[in-house]
């Protein structure tokens, strides 16, 4: 099993399209993992919403915490779940949502942690664009990040103003959607939010009008929670329980290191990206992290009741059924 995790580890080093820290990366290909030791999925690109996460990497909180933790980014933000469920990683920070859609598909993931406790997630559109409003949206063009959950909650937040997919046209862009407002090639954007892409917008000298998903209709939920196979999780709970620690550290300590935390993210995303907007990003998220790192099970179930009563899923699943530790 070891063996097979070395592999796997050196795989999902060649499937991120997107690299994560070089050095850690280095790691992962030359020692197996070994107890004491997780490979860890970004969300995605890395930003401000994992500035705790990677602040905690760089000060040396997890060692400190007696877990060795090297991470990756994924080639597409909608393949961490994937990788954990095919042992190419032992944990992922991933959407809420996300978690559920996995169950769906049959994958064995549990979420154990919680990242970021709320929603950040909104739908972003230019001042002066001429929309006011979700109905003057009819026969643009909206740029997603093509996470699945993105294009089903979308949907519901268009259905409030009497309009489909149909009435849209949608534009799939892994990562960097603002990009597309600012060349002009999309009309809105969906899935983003204003730590990363309205500030790079502002960076721009644009003025980005966002509007949170909780003011469209989204019932709250956990932006990022850490989540595991079930099975994988239940050799080494105290392990992912350190990771959880070392994490909610990191974010405990962002106020207090916000340009370490920039730095961090920066080194990490290898895409150059302007520092001072990915810096007001992770001020603006320091007080939104999880001090805690515990998963809110009510609220959890009325996420899991909305997306049943919306169709989302096909089960209206107990959210005990969700977490590596219910209750706790």
């Amino acid at each position: 099993m070891r063996l097979l995790r070395l592999v796997a580890a050196v795989m999902v080093v060649l499937l991120a399209g997107c690299g994560g820290d070089g050095e850690t990366e280095t790691k992962a290909t030359q020692r197996p993992p070994e107890t004491g030791a997780l490979q860890v999925n970004l969300p995605g690109e890395a930003a401000p919403e994992a500035a705790g996460f990677l602040l905690s990497h760089a000060r040396g909180y997890f060692p400190e915490a007696k877990i060795h933790v090297w991470f990756v980014a994924p080639s597409h933000a909608a393949r961490p779940p994937m990788y954990v469920e095919q042992e190419l990683v032992d944990a992922a920070m991933i959407h809420e949502p996300q978690l559920l859609l996995a169950r769906e598909q049959g994958k064995p993931l549990v979420a154990f942690g919680s990242v970021v406790p709320n929603p950040t997630m909104a739908m972003i559109w230019l001042k002066g664009s001429g929309i006011d409003s979700i109905a003057d949206l009819k026969g643009k063009t909206i740029a997603i990040p093509g996470i699945r959950f993105q294009k089903y909650f979308l949907e519901a937040v268009l259905a409030r103003a009497d309009l489909t997919l149909a009435d849209v046209k949608l534009k799939s862009v892994s990562y960097f959607p603002e990009s597309e407002l600012i060349k002009g090639r999309a009309d809105a954007i969906f899935g983003g939010s204003m730590n990363t892409e309205g500030r790079r917008l502002e960076a721009r000298g644009l003025d980005p009008v966002v509007t949170p998903v909780t003011k469209l209709g989204v019932p709250g939920y956990d932006e990022l929670v850490f989540v595991a196979r079930r099975d994988r999780y239940a050799e080494e709970p105290e392990l992912f329980k350190r990771l959880v620690r070392g994490t909610v550290r990191g974010n405990a300590s962002v106020g207090e290191w916000p340009g370490i935390a920039a730095k961090a993210i920066g080194k990490a995303e290898k895409t150059k990206i302007p520092p001072a907007p990915t810096l007001a990003g992770v001020k603006e998220m320091a007080s939104r992290l999880s001090y805690s790192g515990q998963i809110d099970e009510a609220r959890l179930q009325r996420l899991i009741n909305w997306m049943y009563a919306e169709g989302m899923i096909k089960r209206r699943w107990p959210a005990s059924a969700m977490l590596a530790n219910p209750g706790g």
